[in-house]
């Protein structure tokens, strides 16, 4: 009984870890353009915006839009300003993205899944 208890626990702290781990390790790469990291997290079919280009795309393609934006604007950090879970149960992050060309304004929304957290919908805003 006791060692089913410490299992339980055990399994409870990584599925939380993991949660946390995934926006983190998101926010990282963010701030060093890491497109490899950044898209290694995310569902198959992600809701991408970046600047005035918005639309429903597969990994692959994220992947490519993703490191046309970072040889434009080399990333020079990332810092989260906001997070939380909407009523869907899916977790966001709000931050700014600071880049050679200036600071731009990113949003990224992850859905838990089979496979813990994803991202499925990643936005970079200018600042108006």
């Amino acid at each position: 009984m006791k060692a089913l208890v410490i299992a339980c626990f055990t399994l409870i702290s990584v599925l939380g870890f993991s949660q946390g781990n995934v926006a983190d390790n998101v926010a990282s790469a963010m701030g060093k353009g890491d497109v490899a990291d950044i898209t290694a997290h995310m569902v198959s079919t992600v809701d991408l915006a970046i600047l005035d280009d918005e639309n429903m795309l597969p990994r692959d393609q994220v992947a490519a839009k993703l490191k046309a934006f970072f040889r434009d604007h080399p990333a020079k950090g990332f810092e989260v300003k906001h997070k939380g879970k909407s009523k869907l149960d899916d977790h966001y992050r709000i931050g700014d993205l600071r880049t050679a060309n200036g600071t731009f304004r990113v949003t990224y929304f992850m859905k838990k899944g089979a496979n813990g957290m994803k991202v499925k919908q990643l936005r970079v805003e200018a600042y108006d």
